[in-house]
């Protein structure tokens, strides 16, 4: 009978807002596309069809096409103009709404990918009247906060961010802090916010029998402030292990020049597509994430899904994912308490094989790709009252 109820059911159509500016290109082009696919690829195995609101236009086609059946993709910038001023690229988002209001009126749920770029999904719910889920995989205003940001650019955050909260039905973050930051800071009720960490494909990110790369440990991410690689180079000094950097950013070139300084032996790898990361995480004893502050760090729930002996700083973002002495190392932020921590374990290899063993277990039960899914299928059934 339960079958037959699901072989019954009406499909769902969610019309996912791409984070503002952002096409199927220059994921394609990050390295992102596969990864950022693959839930709404698993969602329309589960009745759910999904179209994707791209800010690209015609070099999105191609990428178009390769998708899942169920997902479609329009490109705004085929139907608004795209100046190359960013204020006027914004003013004109505003008109994207309009542009594809068919589309939006054939949505059950309309849904954001990020914050960034809100106010064109809050513009389309004031339209359409459907409900809206708002995603955060990080708190953009808390982040905001945190780099330093003063003036218009974050008052603007604020903004969007208080407009899109207060607009929407539903509230999908990725850790506690954000939840309750979000309560916090702008007035948000518990009930309207739901908890839904990001989540790894398990199957791809596994453990794998590979050469491992001694005395180096890995990092995987932006090259930015956030992620603290400053401390790490320094924290390395003297110990004769070397750092492979998987990524690019704007510290580039002052970190090549702080490694020369410190007679720090570091490979940049450069940007690396999400398909290639399982192999390089499994030729690695350890992975490190050394940031000041993240969200749900989905670079580090890789390397935990791969079974890697994983250090990370005791900041928000990192200490609610890594249980200290049982799925991971935390440390300070602090140069000697790094140092002492990366070479405690990189000389231990049997504390090694037994945190790696005990991180993949912790994502196999709380944060694979089945399980956010069903997580996300309930959530779209109860914003549109279909039975669970």
């Amino acid at each position: 009978m339960k079958n037959k109820q699901v072989q019954n059911r009406k499909r769902l159509h969610v019309v996912l807002f791409l984070t503002w500016d952002v096409s199927l290109a220059l994921w394609q082009e990050k390295g992102l596309l596969q990864r950022e696919v693959r839930l709404y690829q698993e969602l329309s195995k589960r009745g759910v069809d999904v179209t994707f609101l791209s800010w690209g236009g015609a070099e999105d086609k191609a990428l178009a096409e390769s998708l899942a059946p169920a997902i479609r993709t329009v490109s705004l910038y085929n139907y608004i103009p795209r100046p190359k001023n960013k204020i006027l690229r914004g003013l004109c988002s505003l008109l994207a709404p309009f542009a594809v209001r068919k589309t939006l009126k054939t949505a059950d749920i309309l849904k954001t990918n990020q914050m960034w770029g809100g106010w064109v999904a809050v513009l389309a719910k004031m339209i359409t009247r459907k409900p809206l889920m708002v995603r955060c995989g990080f708190e953009l205003y808390d982040f905001t906060v945190k780099q330093g940001h003063k003036g218009f650019r974050r008052f603007f955050v604020w903004c969007i961010s208080r407009l899109t909260y207060g607009a929407a039905d539903r509230i999908c973050v990725a850790a506690q802090e954000d939840k309750d930051f979000v309560i916090e800071h702008f007035d948000q009720k518990a009930a309207k916010i739901a908890l839904h960490p990001n989540w790894i494909d398990a199957d791809i990110f596994a453990p794998m029998d590979r050469p491992q790369k001694d005395k180096r440990v890995l990092f995987v991410g932006r090259l930015s402030a956030q992620k603290n690689l400053e401390m790490l180079i320094d924290a390395l000094a003297g110990t004769g292990i070397t750092l492979d950097i998987a990524g690019n950013g704007e510290l580039r070139q002052a970190l090549e020049k702080q490694a020369t300084e410190k007679k720090v032996s570091v490979n940049f790898l450069g940007s690396v597509p999400n398909d290639r990361l399982p192999e390089i995480y499994n030729s690695y004893p350890v992975f490190i994430l050394p940031s000041h502050y993240e969200g749900n760090p989905k670079t580090l729930l890789e390397a935990m899904s791969c079974g890697r002996a994983v250090i990370g700083t005791d900041v928000p973002g990192i200490a609610s994912v890594i249980h200290n002495g049982d799925s991971g190392l935390l440390c300070a932020l602090d140069e000697q308490e790094m140092r002492v921590t990366i070479t405690r374990l990189m000389g231990d290899a049997d504390l090694q094989k037994r945190l790696g063993q005990k991180a993949r277990q912790q994502i196999l039960e709380n944060q694979t790709l089945d399980r956010l899914a069903s997580m996300e299928l309930a959530c779209y059934r109860e914003l549109t009252g279909q039975k669970i």
